[in-house]
């Protein structure tokens, strides 16, 4: 633990010392009559170039020079970095021109997505480890199916054992549609245990007039609508992380070949040749 604070502390001194350093640069080139727009965009440029390199050396991890957590934390302070370095490039001016108002935007997007990746991929692991089980995103679909057929199965044969129809219209009425339907696009961007908390309510008054047999196959469904709500949360939690990921690549590429249009442009508007 010790170690890794003085990792973060490490690091963030050098990226504001970096920082520090672009801004006296583009200050001290200001007063001597420079240009520091071109060297600021170039090391802008640069950092996007480094950041975007990070999904590449996930897929080809033998071309790694360090490991996957040292590359995770040197994308992250560049990517800090990038917000000091594009806000003295643009001289915290707000662009003006089609082109120069689509970089901006398309940086800010991109800026905005790494900051909530960041804050989800610390605050969402945590959450999914005090969840009874780990489950594969890929395997969610058929665990549910397994889910569904078992608790009908245990209140079929409960039904045909006892003669009593008190948990079948229970469960056909209250917990059945909970089992078969997806949930709700509001419960995948805030998931939250009310369902599930209405359901074990209800079940608990029920067990009150249930025979010893039905209290039994009361007690798996029980389980049953824990796992199902497990399942539901795990997926609407990876599901966030795996369309943040989309989202974040998806920005990065457009953002690359805008900014190299801009730079190409810029240097011809200028009079010079690249």
């Amino acid at each position: 633990m010790k170690s890794f604070a003085s990792r973060r502390l490490r690091n963030s001194i050098l990226t504001i010392v970096v920082a520090v350093a672009v801004g006296w640069y583009a200050w001290w080139s200001k007063a001597r009559l420079g240009r520091p727009e071109f060297a600021t965009g170039y090391l802008l440029l640069s950092c996007l170039v480094f950041l975007a390199l990070y999904n590449t050396r996930k897929k080809l991890p033998v071309l790694a020079w360090t490991t996957s957590a040292g590359w995770l934390q040197t994308h992250i302070y560049v990517g800090l970095l990038t917000a000091v370095v594009f806000g003295i490039h643009v001289a915290c001016k707000i662009p003006s021109g089609y082109l120069e108002i689509a970089l901006a935007a398309l940086y800010l997007l991109t800026f905005a997505s790494g900051l909530v990746g960041l804050y989800w991929t610390r605050s969402i692991p945590p959450k999914l480890a005090r969840v009874s089980e780990e489950f594969l995103y890929e395997r969610i679909p058929a665990l549910r199916s397994q889910v569904q057929a078992r608790a009908e199965q245990t209140v079929l044969e409960t039904v045909r054992a006892t003669g009593s129809d008190t948990l079948g219209e229970f469960f056909a009425q209250r917990v059945q549609g909970y089992l078969e339907k997806p949930r709700g696009l509001d419960y995948w961007f805030r998931p939250t245990s009310k369902v599930r908390k209405r359901l074990l309510a209800e079940l608990t008054e029920v067990s009150r007039y249930l025979s010893e047999p039905e209290r039994n196959a009361s007690e798996t469904l029980f389980a049953l609508i824990r796992r199902r709500d497990d399942l539901d949360f795990h997926a609407a939690m990876q599901w966030r992380l795996k369309a943040w990921l989309f989202l974040h690549i998806g920005l990065t590429y457009p953002l690359l070949l805008v900014a190299c249009l801009h730079g190409w442009l810029a240097h011809l508007f200028y009079g010079g040749a690249l």
